[in-house]
Order: structure tokens, then sequence, then C-alpha cells
């Protein structure tokens, strides 16, 4: 299966689970993917229509201090901030596209937004009409819809996107963050178990993770910086993975055609693996950190500003080599590092 048949598959189930879910759900799932992908390939052809006509309003939800959010969109951009007291505010920004300004204003009432609010949780979803209403007027839907929301910090929240970017910060409670095609970025988080975007890129930073943050993107950067987490697992296929500063017992970083950086202390007892097909893998130790050493390039070489010794005893600092085993230090943490066609360089930070 080729790239955009992968991205296509992954449009189709992404728009499936935003899209509102009638009794019937289960019994029709092609019918919910088939209008969602009528809406999202509206969006994307909005550009063809001149006239723009935008809808504002707001609604405020009591979830508490420590309640949790859903929100599934299908096209539109997604921020999240922290605010003050006990409620989240929505702000709803519905803009529409068409021929003539009339016709704009005639879309707007056609894409309702639903909001429900049940002890401490609130779920926000986008509503656009079915197939019929296509049928019968024979029209596209040209309508995305923003939603700028401030939360209390305690707040755990699920995000879910089409098309559209995802923007969270000071949030506290919990995040999860997920997008079709859009970028995800995700500032200063208290708890963060996913962000993943499909056709975007993904940036972490200055965030605290209690267990395992898992981070990708399909055609994408996946950036994470100033992060402490127990593991991360970081990937994208043709964009590069960057962990500057991180902070972590066990980190994983793949990257198809894109290049791999880390930079951070290494844990004692702690396994560090990262591997690129066609890139550089670059590695800045920092600290007195000791490591096991694997690292190897089919057509790259592997270069070392510290002292490794070799396995059989001799020690190398640096020297043209496709293959580099061997301790520096105490040896207690574990570097495996690969590349196809790039090179594998390890300095001191």
């Amino acid at each position: 299966m080729n790239h955009r048949a992968i991205t296509l598959s992954v449009l189709l189930i992404a728009a499936a689970a935003a899209s509102p879910r009638p009794a019937d759900a289960q019994v029709y799932p092609e019918r919910i993917r088939t209008a969602a992908r009528h809406r999202v390939e509206a969006y994307q052809r909005r550009g063809g229509d001149r006239e723009e006509q935008v809808e504002r309003s707001t609604k405020t939800v009591k979830i508490g201090a420590n309640g949790e959010m859903d929100i599934a969109n299908i096209a539109g951009d997604i921020t999240i901030t922290r605010g003050s007291g006990a409620d989240a505010n929505i702000e709803i920004v519905k803009t529409a596209h068409a021929r003539t300004a009339d016709e704009a204003r005639e879309l707007l009432p056609l894409v309702q937004v639903d909001v429900v609010e049940r002890a401490g949780r609130a779920e926000v979803r986008t509503r656009y009409p079915g197939d019929e209403w296509r049928r019968e007027n024979r029209r596209n839907v040209n309508v995305s819809v923003d939603f700028n929301i401030t939360a209390p910090a305690g707040t755990r929240v699920t995000v879910k996107s089409i098309s559209g970017s995802v923007s969270i910060s000071d949030i506290k409670g919990g995040v999860t963050a997920e997008s079709v095609s859009g970028d995800i970025r995700i500032a200063n988080a208290g708890h963060l178990g996913m962000a993943k975007s499909v056709s975007g890129s993904v940036e972490v930073s200055d965030t605290q993770v209690d267990g395992a943050l898992e981070a990708g993107s399909v055609s994408g950067d996946v950036l994470l910086r100033r992060l402490k987490a127990q593991r991360i697992d970081a990937s994208s296929i043709s964009g590069e993975v960057k962990l500057e500063d991180v902070t972590c017992d066990r980190a994983t970083g793949q990257s198809v055609s894109g290049g791999l950086t880390f930079s951070g202390p290494l844990a004692r007892g702690g396994r560090y693996e990262l591997k690129s097909h066609s890139g550089e893998v670059r590695v800045a130790i920092a600290g007195g950190s000791g490591f096991e050493l694997e690292a190897s390039s089919f057509s790259g070489e592997v270069r070392s500003d510290l002292p490794i010794t070799a396995r059989g005893g001799n020690n190398s600092a640096a020297g043209r080599r496709r293959t580099l085993t061997g301790t520096y230090g105490d040896g207690s943490a574990i570097l495996d590092l690969s590349t196809f066609s790039g090179s594998v360089v390890i300095t001191k930070r």
C-alpha cells in the first residue's frame, strides 16, 4: 500500500471516529465514512469559493477544576489554553465559503456544534448535514469550524481533528491529541499520553510525563524539547525526529527518510535506540553518563568524539568506520544507533 493510500485509509477511519454517533452507526459504518470524506473534500476545495461569511458564538460548560473535555472536529483548528475558575469557555467560529455572500450565509446554519455536558465532562462534536441533503441540494458544505477554548488547568483533554491544527498549552490534567491533516503543538502540559499527526508536524515542549509518551507523524517532523518521561516513542516516515534536552529512562526514535537527534543525560540502566534509513543519527550526551555502544551505518560512517573502549580493549576516540561497538565510562546505559545511508555521530554536550 502506497503512502497516499495509507493516508486516505487513516483519514476515513479518523473521520468516522470524529463523526456523530447515531444509534445505527455500527450498522452503517460505511455511510459515516463516506459522509466524513465528502466533508473533508469540500473543505479542501474551499479555495475556489471567493466569498466568506463568519459566525461566532460562545458556550460555557461547568466541568469543575479537574473535569474532562472531549473534542472532535472535522475541518478547522482547535486551540486550548488554561483559563481561570472551574468553567470551560468555548468560542465557536464557523467560516463558510461559497460563490456569493448569500450562498455562504445560507451554509452557516447547516453545520451545528453539539456540546453535551454531564457530571464534570463535556463532549464537543461538529455535525454536518448527511448524504441525503447533498444529493437533494447538489452542493458541498464548505464550512470550517475553529474552536478557541479556555479550560481549568487540571482538565483532562482529548482532541481529534481531521483537517486542522491542534494547539494546547498550560493544561496539567492530561492530554491526548490526534490530527489527520494538521500540526500538533503542545506546551507546558502536566500529563501527556499521545500526540500524533498523519500530515503535519508534532511539537511538544516543557512537559513532564508520568509514564510513556508516544509522538509520531507520517509526513512531518517530530520535535520534543525540554521533556521528562519514563519512556519516549517518537517516529516519522518522511520527517526528522528531534529529542532535545530530554530526560527519560528509555527512548525509541525511528525515521525512514529523515535524521534523528538526541540530546540529554542517559539514565543508569536506560536504553536508547535511534534508527534511520536515509538520515543522520546524532547523539549529544549530557553529564558523565556512561554507556554500552552498538553503532552502525551501511554507507555512511560512525564517528565519536568520546573515547570508546572497543571490544577487545582498543581505545578509539574517532576515526572513519562503519561500525563501532564498545564502552564509554561505566557502561551503565545502552546506546543502540543505526542508519543505512547516513552517518552516526556521538558528541559530548
